[in-house]
């Protein structure tokens, strides 16, 4: 009796947990990529939905970046990058990149990096105009 009891309680928590999750992939779809540059290096999104306003006239975004392939053996890479913008400054960090937070990330320059240049200029244009 006690294995069928076991049984029936595991049963029940790994339902809990399937249904969970199923909700929770469901959020993650839910975002609003723009394409904003494509270039030699790859391509560059944004997520609209995710811009938001955090202290001091900084903003968070979620972007995407597709690295192309440096050979034809390569498929390139693609990689997902929660930054912080300073608007005013025009600087960045990445707090997380592919989900793995970055507790070390310092602010810096775009370094002439069109693609980084064109995630700032659209985030902070679609912060004050949102």
């Amino acid at each position: 009796m006690k294995i069928i009891s076991n049984l029936f309680y595991f049963s029940l928590t790994l339902l809990c947990f399937i249904f969970n999750f199923v909700s929770y992939s469901n959020a993650i779809g839910n975002v609003d990529w723009i394409l904003l540059k494509e270039n030699n290096d790859g391509k560059e999104w944004l997520d609209r939905g995710s811009i938001k306003q955090l202290s001091n006239g900084e903003i968070s975004v979620l972007t995407k970046f597709f690295k192309n392939p440096t050979n034809s053996d390569d498929d390139g890479e693609l990689s997902l990058y929660v930054m912080r913008i300073n608007c005013d400054e025009k600087k960045y960090k990445d707090t997380s990149i592919n989900g793995i937070h970055q507790f070390n990330s310092k602010w810096q320059n775009s370094n002439n990096d069109e693609l980084i240049d064109v995630v700032i200029e659209n985030s902070c244009s679609e912060f004050i105009n949102g």
